[in-house]
């Protein structure tokens, strides 16, 4: 979707003012993020502990923790009030978030921006990364919302001022990791199924958050050119949900796989990643 500069002008005041309501709100949302990390753990317990398929006591563990966590969901308030917001300011359509990164592109805005506006923006800036890391860098159950606007931000504010605080989204940093073999990506060749590399890079950028220092590439690199999985699979960190890694590959078959690839595409997830056995991820990539 391309955007007139009028246009442009009333997409960057919703964006700003979006992140107004986050930041404001921020001390009202610390209950909802409580219960999402207790929704985390729930799942976590669900898929990492029991196999409801083989087992009936498993079964009837997993269906009770599934019904503790429905009824926290149901307390939530957040989730609603954040999309609803986002869409009263024509930010996010449906559950589609697709257009953020397109319209937030800094190059089809810079010649309109003047020195005022460019202030706005980099206090607007510090004001997300406060509300991120104040509310724990959570996603409010909101999908892949969070996710594609951090994406989106750090290239248009990077525009503007430094966003290296921002590549990580992470509460406090973590302990220092060595750092992988670097990866040269314009020698990387695709064996995997011949997708542009940099698509691959775009489509997968919110895992970065949850890999130590070097990973993300390095991934990509055995998975995509060498599809070759490691010794020892690697570990995602951080506060992350289960279904939001499910669905992150999911899409991605969606949209590059074909009907009879689905083990294929799911095995990115289950061959490279701890705690997402094959069968569980099979089952939950719906056809």
């Amino acid at each position: 979707m391309t955007l007139k500069a009028d246009q442009l002008k009333n997409y960057r005041k919703s964006i700003l003012e979006f992140i107004d309501y986050l930041h404001e709100n921020r001390g009202y949302m610390k209950d909802d993020v409580k219960t999402i990390e207790k929704c985390i753990e729930i799942g976590n317990r669900q898929f990492l502990e029991l196999k409801p398929r083989e087992n009936y006591k498993d079964a009837r563990k997993f269906n009770k923790l599934q019904s503790e966590k429905e009824e926290l969901y149901h307390n939530l308030t957040w989730n609603n009030l954040i999309t609803s917001k986002a869409k009263e300011l024509n930010l996010y359509e449906g559950d589609s978030t697709i257009d953020l990164r397109n319209n937030l592109n800094p190059a089809i805005h810079l010649d309109f921006i003047k020195t005022a506006e460019a202030d706005e923006i980099i206090k607007a800036k510090d004001k997300y990364l406060t509300f991120r890391k104040e509310t724990g860098f959570c996603s409010f159950m909101t999908g892949l919302l969070f996710c594609d606007l951090d994406l989106a931000l750090i290239d248009f504010f990077g525009a503007f001022t430094d966003v290296s605080d921002m590549k990580r989204t992470q509460t406090e940093s973590p302990a220092p990791q060595p750092e992988a073999d670097p990866v040269v990506i314009e020698t990387m060749i695709n064996n995997f199924n011949g997708d542009n590399i940099d698509k691959v890079k775009d489509h997968f950028r919110s895992l970065e958050k949850y890999m130590n220092n070097g990973e993300f590439m390095q991934w990509i690199k055995q998975a995509f050119e060498l599809q070759e999985p490691p010794e020892r699979k690697f570990k995602l960190i951080g506060k992350y949900t289960i279904s939001e890694i499910r669905k992150l590959f999911h899409s991605y078959w969606r949209n590059r796989g074909k009907r009879g690839d689905r083990e294929k595409y799911a095995k990115l997830l289950s061959d490279y990643f701890e705690g997402f056995p094959l069968d569980t991820t099979m089952s939950n990539f719906n056809k």
